[in-house]
């Protein structure tokens, strides 16, 4: 993780050799990048490609901050290098729009492909209770009726 400022971790495909936009599904979703199959293709990093930085070479740096939304879940960054080589991801932390990066292979970079997962606004992922909260609030329910019940028999 140390290759890129900002990643909270990484993975790569030992399959994949393109991350193509191409196929259905796409690339990083067939590979499932961080066990997601729900990626989204946000743009390419690099002079000629979109969003600000150097996305090929040996290292640079990466910028995402005019582009990214609030409603982007998660973002990854996919590095390819040439013919041949395999794609590695690094995820990056929450509110991380820029920073450096240094190759993952031992040879330069071809592009850095931008990579996001949508938060629906309306519909926000359901919370589940934790196993254990849900006995302890039926333990100390009943715990509550049996003294009610005690107390009330005690007074007849």
């Amino acid at each position: 993780m140390g290759r890129v400022s900002g990643a909270s971790a990484c993975e790569y495909s030992d399959t994949a050799k393109q991350d193509f936009l191409n196929t259905s599904p796409i690339t990083v979703n067939s590979e499932a990048f961080f066990d997601f199959t729900d990626w989204s293709f946000g743009g390419k990093i690099g002079e000629n490609a979109g969003y600000a930085g150097k996305g090929s070479g040996k290292s640079g740096a990466w910028d995402i901050s005019s582009v990214v939304q609030s409603a982007w879940d998660d973002v990854m960054l996919i590095f390819k290098s040439g013919n041949g080589t395999t794609l590695t991801g690094y995820m990056l932390k929450d509110g991380v729009t820029s920073g450096t990066w240094n190759s993952p292979f031992a040879k330069d970079v071809s592009h850095i492909s931008v990579y996001y997962r949508d938060v629906p606004e309306n519909n926000p992922p359901a919370r589940v209770p934790e196993p254990g909260l849900m006995t302890g609030l039926l333990v100390a329910g009943a715990a509550v009726i049996a003294q009610r019940q005690r107390k009330d028999s005690s007074k007849a």
